[in-house]
């Protein structure tokens, strides 16, 4: 399978793990796809086995063909049979979601917001300072 292909089975599942709701975007609008691409070509590159056949193995089930349900059921699947990689594929969904936005995920601090976390402040004021 392409890398294109890859990416596109990647992006879907990330899809159904960070899904969008009435509380907020999804992971493809947050960028979460982009985070774990990036994290795999550096830091995370020793997973890239891993998410390799994870995602081979969901695109052979016609994965992106599918809608919701059937992605959820895929999904729940996946998480049953190995749970080590869907710890880790969770795991990186999350970093996606509420890291620095300097990575690829969480675009635009949407993520933060989610949780009401306003981002790090580059100066604090007086009353931030303050002894209390």
């Amino acid at each position: 399978m392409d890398a294109d292909r890859i990416g596109d089975v990647l992006e879907a599942v990330l899809d159904r793990i960070i899904p969008a709701d009435e509380l907020g975007p999804g992971a493809a609008a947050l960028g979460v796809g982009e985070y774990v691409r990036r994290a795999l070509d550096g830091p995370y590159a020793a997973d890239r086995p891993a998410y390799a056949a994870a995602l081979q193995a969901l695109e052979a089930r016609d994965f992106t063909a599918l809608d919701g349900a059937g992605r959820d059921c895929l999904v729940a699947a996946l998480e049953q049979d190995d749970p080590a990689f869907f710890a880790l594929l969770r795991s990186h969904a999350i970093e996606g979601l509420l890291g620095d936005p300097a990575h690829g995920g969480n675009r635009d601090g949407a993520g933060w917001a989610l949780i009401g976390y306003p981002g790090p402040r580059r100066e604090q004021s007086a009353a931030d300072q303050a002894l209390r």
